[in-house]
């Protein structure tokens, strides 16, 4: 880390005595800071200019893995489906006819698991190609854009963001306007990727370095939540076994060790909590 400096305020906490954070390799990095309280990394607003146009399809037309909705892209994100499913339904009630948005909703597949089993399903998703997929081939009401720019009347019991959170500029703005598509004890799933371990950040992905405006720990998540005017009812780290390839299922046994590594530094944070 380099030496202290004054730049903007901590989104968070709003303290403006952060870390300029040094990576191992200077080549193509953003410039990121990290408060000293909350542990929160951030981009410096000076430099922070979005790299990636979303909504042209830049962003999955950029990663190497997962560009495309193919066999392997809907095993992938079937099985998380199911597994995000699972993970709320500890904290859901018997209500019928339940309404969710999906903030980011990609090709729809957690929609569609929903969708399947009695929800009133909404995304939204600016990328053309997986809102083409959404709409055309599984029928959903998804809206092409940005969360910043749409807007509804509704009120929801779930409001989802798998990997989108970190994403959306202005985080606390976001958050107000997710608040108040909410009524108390409506619920928000939150997952991204835990930098708890601030050195987890030299390995990111380059794609996901360009999109990213936040880098979040479990403390600054939680943080983040609670002062949005939301109750934490879970929060964990996970680190998740892939089984969608041949190569995935023949290394799983030793990426399953992964699993028994110190909370810190499993690669995923998870986060349900509900409007109070």
């Amino acid at each position: 880390m380099k030496t202290s400096k004054e730049t903007s305020s901590c989104p968070i906490c709003g303290i403006n005595i952060v870390n300029e954070f040094k990576f191992s390799n200077e080549k193509m990095k953003p410039v990121l800071l990290q408060c000293f309280d909350c542990e929160l990394i951030y981009k410096d607003p000076a430099s922070d200019k979005q790299g990636l146009a979303i909504e042209k399809g830049e962003y999955y037309s950029s990663k190497k893995i997962g560009s495309i909705v193919d066999k392997r892209f809907l095993n992938h994100f079937n099985r998380r489906a199911k597994d995000h499913f699972n993970s709320l339904s500890k904290f859901l009630d018997d209500k019928k006819n339940r309404n969710v948005l999906d903030i980011g909703s990609g090709a729809g597949i957690f929609l569609k698991y929903l969708h399947e089993r009695g929800w009133n399903v909404e995304g939204i998703e600016p990328d053309p190609v997986m809102h083409s997929y959404a709409t055309n081939e599984l029928g959903l009401n998804v809206y092409r854009g940005k969360f910043e720019e749409w807007n509804t009347e509704k009120i929801f019991d779930l409001v989802y963001l798998s990997h989108v959170l970190d994403d959306l500029p202005n985080v606390n703005l976001n958050l107000k306007k997710i608040n108040s598509l909410m009524q108390p004890g409506s619920l928000i799933f939150l997952e991204v990727p835990n930098h708890s371990w601030t050195n987890r950040i030299n390995s990111e992905k380059s794609e996901d370095l360009v999109v990213g405006h936040y880098f979040f720990s479990m403390k600054s998540l939680k943080k983040l939540v609670e002062q949005n005017n939301f109750e934490v009812l879970y929060l964990d780290t996970f680190h998740l076994v892939h089984l969608n390839t041949v190569y995935q299922k023949i290394i799983s046994p030793i990426m399953f060790l992964f699993k028994f590594r110190p909370k810190k530094y499993k690669p995923n944070l998870r986060l349900i909590a509900k409007k109070v």
